[in-house]
């Protein structure tokens, strides 16, 4: 059987950048199978590109019986979702993971922000296959000495940032126990001025700013978001602040 390459990628990415057209060309050269979603975005162009240059090799796949697009001539597979979730994302991640195991490796055109393709590219390399990263920031591939979890992580949360859950879940799987939940985390916060409160949103107090991150929707602020510096000063300031009787234990 011949190999077999996952494509997907960012829905912000309105256009297919000329190093991935290169590498899907290197593709259709090598007589690789192509699997690809049935979304707008990358989907969409790849399927586009690759009947633009004649090449039928592709497999769209889709949760549906009928993929929302799908380029005449291809193939399609149905996905038989398990999931009981009506949520979209939810049901479109067993697509994306059947899509990686059944391919020999993945290339994802992704933004630095999509989780989608975040997971799709975490998901290949916890199954040991190869990936190749395009980034748009950078507007090329990240070498291969890139394309580890530390450094995919890093690029993730250094433009999306942590949700207070996550950092009170990160803060305990190190062992720390200082806050029980996210209403202690933020009442800390708002009882030492790190945030505010205006109009029932939390917000940065001005000197803390650069600990965090405005999070919007559509434009509208909905609150914010926490830093790799804010976990390196909140570690550090829990250290610091930690009752006596706490230390005798340590």
């Amino acid at each position: 059987m011949s190999e077999r390459v996952f494509i997907s990628g960012s829905i912000t990415i309105k256009k297919l950048p000329n190093c991935v057209k290169s590498s899907i060309d290197a593709i259709c050269k090598g007589g690789i199978e192509i699997l690809v979603g049935d979304a707008n975005g990358i989907d969409t162009m790849v399927q586009d590109y690759c009947k633009k240059v004649g090449y039928n090799s592709v497999v769209v796949y889709s949760i549906y019986q009928s993929p929302r697009y799908k380029a005449s001539g291809f193939k399609s597979k149905f996905v038989n979702v398990q999931s009981d979730s009506k949520k979209e994302r939810e049901r479109q991640k067993e697509k994306d993971a059947a899509m990686t195991l059944e391919s020999d490796y993945s290339l994802v055109v992704w933004d630095g922000v999509s989780k989608g393709s975040y997971a799709n590219i975490n998901r290949a390399l916890e199954n040991d296959k190869k990936v190749k990263v395009y980034l748009k920031e950078v507007d090329s591939y990240l070498p291969p000495s890139k394309i580890a979890k530390t450094e995919i992580d890093f690029i993730f949360r250094k433009n999306n940032g942590y949700t207070a859950a996550e950092v009170v879940e990160y803060l305990q799987s190190e062992g720390e126990e200082f806050f029980s939940n996210t209403r202690a985390l933020n009442k800390c916060l708002l009882e030492n001025k790190i945030i505010k409160k205006e109009d029932g949103i939390y917000l940065p107090s001005d000197d803390f700013k650069n600990l965090f991150m405005i999070d919007k929707y559509h434009g509208v602020v909905k609150g914010i978001k926490f830093t790799d510096d804010f976990i390196s000063w909140i570690e550090d300031w829990i250290k610091k602040n930690r009752p006596p009787e706490e230390l005798s234990l340590l």
